[in-house]
């Protein structure tokens, strides 16, 4: 007769279990980041949607539990992980936001209470959940890679592969309900007693800066690109090489591991944490002025400094050390194991360091992008995006000096020939369909039709990708765009490929789809909203220009469109933003002083100024607004406009509202 939980026992498989829960984990917390930012942060003012930060204080649930948590009530936190993951894609709105803080909640009751299971073999179980976690960073790579940097297993019908998951991890969480390995009660409470509250907390810091290090860089290599302008294809092979490397090595050839002394491994987490943030830090730095933007009107604009390969030695070291946030969790976890912490002890430990100290990472990484709104807090860290990286970097560095001599062991955990041709077939997998599908969803653009007589322009303030009730929008603002098909593409607040867009690059999106050129600019280290210029025809000469701010660091673009040999444009995507009439007159006159000399000259964007303002006369002293040339008269309600040099016709000009973006679409076909 078929015994299921015979066969469920015999291939329990902890690393399916917890390479699930990670993944699931990474995917939710980004999720949640980037849905409070879009309700409570996007307007430009917090909302109580704030208040779903208090999810990550869930392990603090922990402190009224006096024994050890069972495997049965492990099981039901675990089981509903997986549950509020898989169904919370299908949600909208307030319950989308509510049911990711859920799972990210039961993963931080969950994941310390697992630590207070009474097991014998701690060197083991580190390693399993090390290579677990670089399963899941390989994953994530995986699926945001195949649907240019969208996670695609949360993406339509493809959420079938979070289903399967989640099934899968589900039938190993009943495999470990009927396999917990038990010890001696006596000794359990021998070794309970035996670790301050002190280096529990401090090793549970070090685990929380490496989630935090992976979700601010690693599960979306185009994070890394944006940075650094680097090439994104390169960084998805060498981030994800350098991961298979490690587990590889770990799984296979671990006698490598055991080569590496205590002064090593201190060196090693010490190099990566600088080069970490010297990756951010250089791509920070302001031509003339060092790291901070400077207050004086005179001072702008300011032109971006162009990247050297000299720029790119810090990205280039930082990937190459990169496994060693996997060996330090390996590590941080087998001295957790051995400690066997009571769940008052783990859940106080992991309420500050996955609560308030997750908190705290996460308004390092958004409080610089909104430094003058949030006053006068935010204001403080304004050019501080590189602190964000530090705190954590010295934070996995500091607990290392606690790891034992004897964790250092590493042990051949894959012995027999057909468990490493498992291993190696589906890390092979995972890389060759990465590559191919970042080599695949790659703008390839085709050879315009030399005998156009026309041009499409639009311009389009697509809000990071989101609508007017803040739900994440790409598709309906692609299909938009598609409805215009336009040559040349103008895009304004373009720059969530960080936490507060869920680590998702919707340029590289909108390009990959509509097969265009692009060039999006500043970096996001500056942290501006961003603009972009995407094009059917090559791009040259790009530059980023930065405009004197009030209340946020304000950054345009600038390129040459390559139209014919005998015809060049030189188009701005320009988005301002001051308060006050003199702040709104410098911003204007900064970016019509890059337009000095320049023919064929389409200025474009969300300008925040409507007709007849005065910055909106200076403007039209120099060129034509589009639309009055057609219309015979402005539109006096909008801010979105494109200017033209003179002696360029307009055929048509048209606003679109749909309700895709808080601002219309705007294009004009103008004649060649």
């Amino acid at each position: 007769m078929f015994d299921f939980k015979q066969l469920i026992k015999n291939n329990y498989s902890e690393i399916i279990v917890f390479s699930t829960l990670f993944l699931f984990f990474l995917q939710m917390i980004s999720d949640l980041g980037e849905r409070i930012y879009d309700y409570a942060l996007l307007g430009l003012k917090p909302t109580l949607h704030l208040l779903a930060l208090l999810f990550l204080f869930s392990s603090i649930v922990l402190l009224f539990f006096r024994k050890t948590i069972s495997d049965k009530a492990l099981f039901i936190v675990g089981v509903l992980i997986i549950v509020t993951r898989v169904v919370e894609p299908l949600l909208k709105g307030e319950w989308f936001l509510i049911f990711a803080g859920l799972s990210v909640g039961c993963f931080l009751i969950f994941f310390p209470a697992y630590f207070t299971r009474s097991k014998i073999k701690e060197q083991q179980t580190g390693i399993t959940l090390g290579v677990s976690l670089a399963l899941a960073v390989a994953l994530s790579i995986l699926f945001r890679t195949v649907n240019s940097t969208l996670d695609i297993s949360t993406y339509g019908w493809y959420q079938i592969i979070g289903w399967v998951l989640g099934i899968l991890a589900t039938l190993m969480l009943v495999g470990m309900l009927l396999k917990g390995e038990k010890v001696e009660q006596e000794k359990l409470i021998e070794e309970k007693g035996s670790a301050s509250f002190g280096k529990i907390l401090l090793l549970t810091l070090g685990m929380s800066s490496i989630f935090v290090i992976i979700w601010f860089t690693f599960v979306s290599p185009t994070v890394i690109s944006r940075w650094t302008e680097a090439n994104y294809i390169a960084i998805v092979i060498g981030v994800l090489a350098m991961l298979l490397l490690f587990i590889v090595g770990v799984m296979l050839k671990p006698d490598l591991m055991n080569h590496i002394k205590s002064w090593m491994l201190w060196a090693w987490n010490g190099l990566f944490a600088l080069s970490l943030t010297l990756t951010v830090l250089v791509h920070q730095i302001i031509p003339t002025y060092g790291l901070f933007f400077p207050d004086d009107p005179a001072a702008y604009p300011i032109l971006g400094i162009p990247t050297t390969f000299a720029h790119q030695i810090p990205l280039i070291l930082m990937i190459l050390l990169s496994p060693i946030i996997y060996i330090d969790f390996i590590l941080l976890s087998r001295e957790l194991l051995k400690i066997k912490p009571t769940p008052a002890k783990i859940g106080g430990a992991y309420t500050l360091s996955g609560g308030l100290y997750l908190l705290i990472a996460i308004f390092l990484q958004v409080l610089p992008n909104v430094w003058g709104y949030m006053q006068p807090i935010s204001t403080v860290f304004r050019d501080l995006y590189w602190l964000a990286f530090l705190v954590p970097g010295v934070l996995i560095t500091a607990p290392i000096f606690l790891i034992k001599k004897s964790s250092l062991n590493f042990e051949k955990t894959v012995k027999d020939l057909k468990s490493k041709s498992i291993i190696l077939t589906i890390l092979g997998l995972i890389l060759v369909g990465t590559v191919v599908g970042a080599l695949v969803t790659s703008p390839h653009p085709v050879t315009q039709d030399e005998g156009k007589t026309s041009l499409i322009i639009m311009t389009y303030n697509i809000r990071e990708g989101v609508n007017l009730t803040g739900e994440k929008n790409y598709d309906g603002q692609l299909e938009l765009i598609r409805s215009v098909d336009p040559d040349i593409l103008a895009l304004q607040e373009c720059d969530p490929a960080r936490i507060g867009g869920g680590n998702s690059d919707v340029v590289r999106y909108f390009a990959d789809h509509l097969n265009m050129y692009s060039y999006r600019g500043p970096k996001t280290v500056a942290n501006t909203y961003g603009t972009a210029i995407l094009s059917k025809y090559p791009i040259a000469d790009v530059e980023a220009l930065f405009m004197y701010s009030t209340h946020q660091q304000i950054g345009s673009t600038q390129a040459q469109i390559v139209i014919s040999p005998t015809l060049t444009f030189n188009v701005f995507s320009n988005h301002p933003a001051a308060r006050g009439d003199d702040a709104k007159r410098w911003q204007i006159e900064e970016i019509l002083s890059q337009t000095t000399g320049l023919d064929n000259v389409l200025l474009c964007g969300d300008f925040n100024f409507r007709p007849y303002s005065e910055p909106y006369n200076i403007t039209v002293g120099l060129f034509e607004d589009s639309y009055e040339q057609m219309w015979l008269s402005p539109d006096e309600t909008r801010i979105d406009h494109i200017f033209l040099s003179s002696g360029i016709t307009v055929l048509d000009a048209v606003y679109i509202e749909r309700g895709q973006s808080d601002h219309p679409a705007y294009w004009i076909e103008i004649q060649i």
